[in-house]
């Protein structure tokens, strides 16, 4: 009987301390005590919780925001300074141009269309300048948008280019 009752005390004593033990080295079941923003220059990169004081983010969101470059090796994250070659970099913004330009090709082809529209109200023989006045009203406010698009991309696209230029140097 005393074998079995400090065998029974030895059981309880290695299976609390392994409990303990995995409870202090993990976070699941933890409560998340409040929610951060993490923002760079004015822009959100991600969001942090808060577990028992410490904040917690997303590795490569963060990396991403302030340039670094990001590996996993194993069981290891490795941050570097800099692991994005400048051609990938200059790469990069030149795809973002293009996709711009893109854009702002596709507005003005939306425009030269709601043009025509507008040409073809103005000249048909059932034109009446007071019914018609709000189609037409409709369709300039339409280029107007699109025009608002062309300029923004406009704007994106030199500061992207001042970007490159300033890469290359």
């Amino acid at each position: 009987m005393k074998k079995f009752v400090s065998g029974v005390i030895v059981g309880v004593l290695l299976f609390a301390g392994a409990s303990v033990f995995a409870d202090s080295a993990s976070l699941i079941g933890k409560k998340v005590q409040g929610l951060y923003t993490i923002e760079k220059s004015g822009k959100k990169v991600a969001d942090a919780i808060i577990i028992d004081g410490s904040a917690y983010a997303p590795v490569r969101a963060v990396a991403e925001a302030t340039g670094a470059g990001l590996s996993v090796e194993g069981k290891k994250i490795i941050m570097s300074d800099n692991d994005v070659p400048q051609s990938v970099q200059i790469s990069a913004l030149q795809n973002k141009i293009a996709t711009l330009e893109y854009n702002v090709n596709s507005a003005k082809d939306i425009i030269n269309g709601y043009e025509s529209m507008i040409n073809m109200v103005l000249k048909s023989p059932g034109y009446d300048a007071e019914k018609d006045a709000e189609k037409l009203n409709g369709l300039e406010a339409k280029i107007a948008e699109q025009q608002q698009i062309i300029d923004k991309s406009n704007v994106e696209i030199a500061a992207l280019q001042a970007q490159v230029t300033a890469l290359e140097k």
